[in-house]
């Protein structure tokens, strides 16, 4: 396919997922930074999951987007996954949640992403593609408010999600492949970053202050590239998911 500004949801289809519309594997892995007003910033834990993905063009010229993910909170230094971690601000022992997420969203071919809850302030754009070299990047940027916990959930959000997250990813290939008709399936590589208030599970209460991740992934060919003790922990806690993704 020829790049173009004017497309970038096409752009994001070819790179992100595939432009047939059938679905991918995405797998990750990152840091996980907190940050309160007046300190210094400490790293938290990391992170590392998969994700499939889904991007196809629906009759009425929409864009239908579709993420299904699994992933997991592990220690800064050894790898494990964390079963506890201990906050090092309040000192309390908490449990860090295995994320399952999953996320259905429309897109115009313009790129603005149109709100998934209704009553929660929402703003999306998949950005126009920048080739550097010979390379092509495409993003999307993301941002939403849900209430906090104790207030009515939005209808329709996530279970568990309250704050005001902030996302921002960055899909990179090679344009040669891009352009190249005969690859069902493009090699690519992605950088995303989260900024979102504390956690609720984190125990922080009203303190001030922000988390944020940062990830980077491949896509791959199958859950046979998986790391070996990620795919057994979804195979695990997730059976028939990777054979059978919900998108």
């Amino acid at each position: 396919m020829k790049i173009s500004a004017a497309q970038p949801v096409a752009a994001l289809a070819r790179i992100r997922a595939r432009s047939d519309g059938e679905a991918v594997l995405w797998w990750w892995q990152g840091e996980v930074i907190g940050k309160r007003p007046g300190e210094i910033a400490r790293h938290l834990m990391r992170i590392t999951g998969i994700g499939f993905n889904r991007l196809s063009r629906l009759p009425d010229g929409l864009w239908e987007s579709r993420m299904s993910e699994a992933g997991y909170y592990i220690d800064a230094g050894t790898g494990a996954f964390l079963d506890s971690w201990t906050n090092p601000w309040t000192g309390r022992v908490v449990t860090p949640p295995a994320n399952r997420l999953r996320l259905r969203y429309l897109i115009e071919d313009n790129g603005t992403i149109r709100p998934s809850f209704p009553g929660a302030p929402f703003d999306g754009q998949v950005g126009a593609p920048l080739i550097i070299g010979d390379t092509v990047w495409s993003s999307e940027r993301l941002a939403a408010q849900f209430p906090a916990p104790a207030t009515p959930a939005v209808p329709g959000a996530p279970k568990g999600l309250a704050g005001e997250p902030m996302e921002v990813t960055h899909f990179c290939a090679s344009l040669a492949d891009v352009g190249n008709p005969r690859l069902g399936m493009v090699p690519a590589t992605m950088s995303h970053t989260t900024m979102w208030s504390f956690y609720p599970w984190m125990g922080m209460e009203d303190n001030g202050g922000y988390v944020l991740s940062e990830i980077i992934g491949r896509k791959i060919a199958g859950p046979a590239d998986i790391p070996t003790a990620l795919r057994e922990r979804i195979e695990r806690d997730h059976p028939g998911f990777l054979a059978s993704p919900d998108i």
